[in-house]
């Protein structure tokens, strides 16, 4: 009897566990942090839930304007304090923050004077958007399962760490940009609930930050060569990009506009006269192992500075930090000549074509090849040659799509397994 009591006790206690493991599954996203206003349009009547009075204020279908006001919240001409919860009527809908819809909870508080809005929702139905927006559905199912496996490893990183915050990670994060339930594409939802609860980790244990890349330009790079610090499962491994776009790009600009861009974001060299940075096929000490760019010197007739490569590539908007430049002054396709008479006089202009093939060169051949001068020609421009889309590190996505399109056997844990060197992936029953 007493046996069959402890059967009967350790199975609820099992039950129970896992209900507040499958509870503790839902996500908070910060979809509004840090301003001061949003908007709030619903198409059927719904409720605003104060929850600090637990008051409520029916409100008819429309559209408001949430505000901080006053050490409160304040939408249109009602006053709440500084929490507030939405609630769908009966049979309706959530109302749509700034325009987009979302599955779960949503609630909104004061952050240090300013407005967050967070929805809460389970954990699989926010990977069914982040991964949508990450990937086509034309591409290979064990890619976008790759993805979605990536995805839901690196929230549960995130929800971890951040247990303690007001929020677990932001709708503008770059590795998992979340736009609600407009961007859930049901051929992707389908992928990403085949992966359910399955998630990367260490060997360890832990759950990993399963950061993902666009493209690496044929080779991913190590966390130790883009942060300075060794992630054991983020090596540089060989990459399988090469069908994206941009797996090779180019960039123009002015002297004038790269000035000016340095100078909006802080740094003040004045006229431009010279950039330093070791070519990419001698990987000198300014680049990584794999040649992308650690920090470049550029200076000018008022001062020099050193600007890393993550830095340049967030003023410029590069595709990467794995790339070379030259500076150019562009060769003419015409040239245009005199027609004289006789008597020498000019009667006349002709265009005669000039164009080769390469169009553009390099005005000065330095001695050291590291240094890249400016010579102050109208038409002269700084050209980045880059590989590759993002930070390089880890997953790449349009390697994924490479390694499954290579061979049915390239599964979505053997392609896993080659960007994360060294983990297994267990399912955390959720």
């Amino acid at each position: 009897m007493l046996k069959r009591l402890f059967i009967i006790c350790l199975s609820v206690l099992l039950l129970a566990g896992i209900n507040v493991a499958a509870e503790a599954a839902r996500v908070r996203a910060a979809v509004v942090s840090r301003q001061y206003n949003a908007e709030i349009s619903c198409d059927d009547d719904f409720l605003v839930v104060d929850e600090v009075t637990g008051e409520s204020a029916a409100l008819a279908k429309g559209k408001y304007f949430l505000s901080v006001a006053d050490g409160g919240l304040k939408i249109n001409d009602i006053v709440f304090t500084g929490r507030i919860r939405f609630a769908a009527s009966d049979n309706g809908m959530l109302p749509r923050i700034n325009k987009k819809s979302y599955d779960g909870t949503l609630r909104a508080r004061l952050q240090d004077g300013r407005l967050l809005v967070i929805n809460e929702l389970e954990l699989e139905d926010y990977l069914c958007s982040v991964v949508a927006g990450k990937t086509m559905v034309i591409w290979p199912d064990e890619a976008i399962k790759a993805q979605a496996v990536a995805a839901r490893s690196y929230a549960v990183y995130m929800m971890k760490e951040n247990q303690q915050e007001a929020f677990d990670i932001s709708a503008t994060d770059v590795e998992l940009p979340y736009s609600g339930r407009e961007s859930q594409k049901d051929a992707i939802s389908r992928l990403v609930m085949a992966t359910r609860g399955k998630v990367l980790t260490d060997a360890a244990g832990n759950v990993i930050r399963a950061v993902t890349t666009s493209s690496s330009g044929g080779r991913t790079e190590s966390a130790l060569g883009a942060w300075g610090y060794n992630v054991s499962y983020l090596q540089s491994v060989q990459d399988y990009d090469n069908e994206c776009p941009d797996y090779k790009w180019d960039y123009k600009i002015s002297p004038v506009l790269l000035q000016t861009l340095l100078e909006q974001n802080g740094y003040t060299v004045g006229k431009l006269v010279s950039i330093r940075l070791s070519p990419l096929k001698s990987k000198g000490h300014d680049r990584t192992d794999t040649g992308r760019v650690r920090n470049m010197v550029i200076s000018g007739d008022a001062g020099t500075v050193s600007i890393s490569g993550q830095e340049l590539m967030k003023i410029l908007s590069l595709n990467s930090t794995f790339f070379d430049l030259i500076i150019t002054t562009p060769l003419p396709d015409n040239l245009e000549v005199p027609i004289e008479n006789y008597y020498g006089m000019e009667i006349g202009r002709k265009d005669i074509n000039i164009r080769v093939d390469n169009s553009e060169k390099s005005i000065w051949k330095n001695v050291y090849s590291s240094y890249h001068l400016f010579s102050g020609g109208k038409e002269e421009k700084v050209v980045f040659y880059g590989f590759g889309k993002g930070s390089g590190v880890g997953l790449s996505i349009w390697g994924a799509k490479g390694m499954a399109d290579a061979s049915p056997a390239n599964n979505y844990a053997v392609i896993l397994q080659h960007y994360y060197q060294g983990t297994a992936i267990k399912n955390i029953g959720i």
